[in-house]
């Protein structure tokens, strides 16, 4: 950080909680204070930071310097104000310019590290572009962290242009956002919108959650949220539930039609099955009824013949007496 700083100014080095000057010095502070915080894989030490401001037309670089210096120690302030903190300013680029800061992970003596989540952040990042919008409005710096959704959609960066001037992958971006909003304002229905996206060689898909698009003329993807077309799709995205609720709807009716067939079905198999299970009752009950008057028949002969028996017998005996009786 010192070798491509100009150290020619009294802005072009910052630091903060650190007492020393020399290089080794400065490090083996940095060293000292990280010590204190127990040792673990990965472990931050060191966070690594640049603040940078486009170069203006109506200020000196020395005036430049005094304010991106400003800014810094409002930074500082507000993002690590117990922390190690030493940075180079330097302006060698032509359209910035911009500071280095090597903050540390632990605050001053702290026995952990400094907890700064994603929000956090954020939300330093964007305290700091308001402070430089409204305390340095000379330095002509536009909105970027705080801008509102709209204005990010029309914003290009310096690099951005570039990338267009050239014909690089911005241009292709906008024009196929210039494609799909057009197409999004003109379907009235789901043949229109595949109609529509067939004539430009354009696929819808789906990945999880997101929706994005296929140019099937060089293999470019392109999702939504990426082309900030949510709004703009939600003519579609109605039109799709639309489709799907009738479908739903068809398909409710179709399995309740089944169901009621198979119920149906279900109830003439069960009364034929009963019906053929009574007439074999009958059936069952009536050679029952056969079985008995054929058993009472011939219980009946049965006992004809037993006494027809019994009197032949009683008769030879009364024969047999008269005999002895007439000897």
């Amino acid at each position: 950080m010192r070798d491509g700083s100009s150290r020619n100014s009294e802005y072009d080095y910052f630091s903060h909680n650190v007492y020393s000057r020399k290089d080794m010095d400065i490090v083996a502070e940095f060293v000292a204070n990280s010590r204190k915080v127990k040792a673990r894989k990965n472990g931050n030490y060191l966070f690594h930071e640049v603040i940078a401001i486009t170069k203006s037309k109506q200020l000196t670089l020395e005036q430049e310097k005094e304010r991106l210096f400003d800014i810094v120690r409002n930074y500082v302030g507000m993002r690590c104000k117990q922390n190690l903190v030493v940075g180079y300013l330097h302006d060698e680029k032509d359209n910035n310019v911009h500071f280095h800061l090597m903050i540390s992970s632990n605050e001053l003596d702290a026995y952990k590290n400094q907890r700064l989540t994603k929000f956090d952040f954020d939300k330093a990042k964007k305290q700091l572009e308001r402070y430089v919008v409204e305390k340095h409005p000379e330095l002509e710096q536009g909105i970027i962290i705080n801008a509102k959704k709209e204005q990010k959609k029309s914003r290009q960066s310096n690099k951005a242009a570039e990338v267009k001037r050239k014909g690089g992958r911005l241009e292709k971006k906008e024009n196929m956002i210039k494609i799909l909003s057009e197409i999004f304002s003109k379907s009235s229905s789901m043949d229109d919108y595949f109609k529509h996206l067939n004539s430009q060689d354009i696929e819808m898909y789906n990945r999880g959650s997101a929706i994005g698009f296929l140019n099937k003329a060089d293999g470019k993807k392109y999702r939504l949220k990426t082309l900030a077309l949510e709004n703009e799709f939600k003519q579609i995205d109605e039109l799709i539930n639309s489709v799907n609720r009738q479908s739903n709807a068809k398909e409710q009716t179709k399995n309740n039609e089944t169901k009621s067939e198979e119920s149906t079905q279900q109830q003439e198999k069960n009364q034929s099955q009963e019906g053929n299970y009574k007439p074999e009752q009958n059936n069952e009950s009536s050679q029952q009824n056969v079985n008995k008057k054929e058993q009472v028949v011939q219980n009946k002969a049965d006992i004809k013949k037993a006494r027809e028996a019994s009197s032949k017998v009683k008769n030879g005996k009364i024969k047999d007496k008269n005999k002895g009786l007439d000897r």
